[in-house]
């Protein structure tokens, strides 16, 4: 089975188009409409993170150039699932999946509430990955279309794409890891929270110990989510 990353993305009218979708519905996060207007027409622009931000609401990060800067963008799950997704397998070959928007013919619609969150990357997505050897740290799932590369400290928090704020988990820790029902220490020892059925008690590190997680970043990430509570 061909090993594969996935993304949804946008085209640039489809950025504009989910921009101006975003400002009409008086969301929090938009683009700066002059940041739109200079990207290039032949560009694909991938979602390579997102995160539930609040009901009904996806809080998008969008690479909007080759060097991996991104653009905070607010939009529905509605609108977020309408997008078309891009696979690039391992031997080059590329695929693109068309969804099903709410409306036929290119309608656009408006909607009152909100979406939810996920995320990705590129470069980050593989260091991290390599340094876990494709495996999940807290359980042994090492599928890598189901593998995440986990930031400690997210981006909004002032959180840099590097290995040291990184781990690699699968998408149910992941998530369970974002919202905090699992905690990892700075010591690196596995706390779960609501009965989950997790009995890894350790974190499984990687081979090279200047790749492990900063400690300084699981300390800041758990005073955070203890303030938020």
């Amino acid at each position: 089975m061909n090993n594969f990353e996935e993304y949804k993305f946008f085209s640039k009218s489809l950025l504009k188009e989910a921009n101006d979708a975003a400002h009409r519905e008086k969301r929090n996060k938009c683009i700066n409409p002059s940041i739109i207007e200079s990207l290039p027409l032949d560009y694909i622009f991938h979602v390579v993170k997102f995160m539930y931000h609040k009901r009904n609401e996806l809080r998008l990060f969008v690479e909007i150039d080759r060097n991996g800067r991104t653009e905070l963008l607010d939009m529905s799950i509605t609108r977020y699932e309408s997008l078309p997704t891009i696979r690039y397998f391992e031997d080059g070959i590329f695929d693109i999946k068309r969804s099903n928007r709410p409306y036929p013919n290119g309608r656009e619609w408006q909607e009152t509430e909100i979406l939810k969150p996920v995320r990705k990357q590129s470069k980050f997505r593989k260091e991290v990955l390599e340094a876990y050897n494709n495996c999940c740290s807290i359980c042994d799932l090492d599928e890598k279309g189901l593998l995440r590369a986990a930031h400690i400290m997210d981006v909004k928090n002032g959180g840099p794409d590097t290995i040291k704020n990184g781990i690699a988990l699968c998408v149910n820790h992941e998530i369970a890891f974002d919202i905090g029902l699992i905690k990892i220490h700075p010591d690196y020892t596995v706390e779960c929270l609501d009965n989950l059925k997790v009995t890894v008690t350790k974190l499984k590190l990687p081979e090279n110990e200047s790749n492990y997680p900063s400690v300084e970043y699981l300390k800041r990430k758990i005073e955070l989510k203890n303030k938020s509570c």
